[in-house]
């Protein structure tokens, strides 16, 4: 299924900002970050722009399918190799629900990882599928049709029905807790930058980042 021109770059934007988000918030916390949050912000940043280079047809082929498949999955399973061992020292996680765009849960950054795997999976070529065969989402579905496993299918609508869950009970939370969390703050520092940091440091801005994303990386799954 191929995606209209105008969503294409309206997903893209998305990501993108996304990314400067993370980016943003990476630089303006780095004297007070854990190294796993670090660690988390920086994955995001990869994951959207993954993403932007996915969606657009002039730089899908940027990064090799199995190369980003392989790429993403070595950092999912990180992610997970770290959440057992926190389970396993009885540390509370929390919820996956809520929490900073940039800073997740490992569990929700474990199955976003899957999901960017799957997404790889799908456009890598099957059989006789010439290279350069796939343009735009189109021809990801052009270049597995018919072959793509139905198990990997079927792991791409779980993962998306996740996100899409995952976005839900987002704006939920960024609903049920307004105007509070809308509040951008008018406290330190003066001086534009200082005010783009703390627009960046919202709660508003985190959890709708991480609700417009979540969307976006579901309906990109659903649409392979």
């Amino acid at each position: 299924m191929s995606i209209p021109a105008p969503l294409t770059g309206l997903l893209a934007a998305v990501f993108a900002a996304a990314a400067a988000l993370c980016v943003v918030s990476l630089w303006r916390r780095r004297a007070r970050h854990e190294r796993a949050t670090a660690a988390a912000e920086a994955n995001h940043v990869v994951m959207s722009v993954g993403m932007v280079l996915m969606v657009l047809p002039a730089t899908m082929d940027v990064v090799p399918p199995a190369a980003g498949a392989v790429a993403f999955g070595v950092v999912g399973l990180a992610w997970g190799v770290r959440l057992v061992a926190l389970r396993a020292r009885g540390r509370a996680l929390g919820s996956a629900i809520g929490a900073d765009r940039c800073a997740a849960h490992p569990t929700h950054l474990l199955l976003s990882n899957a999901a960017m795997v799957v997404m790889y999976a799908l456009m890598v070529p099957s059989g006789g599928a010439a290279a350069g065969g796939h343009a735009g989402h189109a021809g990801h579905g052009g270049a597995a049709a018919g072959a793509t496993p139905l198990a990997l299918q079927a792991v791409g609508v779980a993962l998306a029905l996740y996100l899409l869950v995952h976005t839900a009970l987002t704006v939920a939370v960024l609903v049920r807790s307004s105007p509070a969390v809308v509040a951008v703050g008018g406290g330190g520092p003066a001086g534009p930058m200082a005010r783009v940091g703390r627009v960046v440091d919202a709660p508003a801005v985190q959890l709708g980042c991480q609700a417009v994303t979540g969307a976006g990386m579901a309906l990109m799954l659903l649409l392979h």
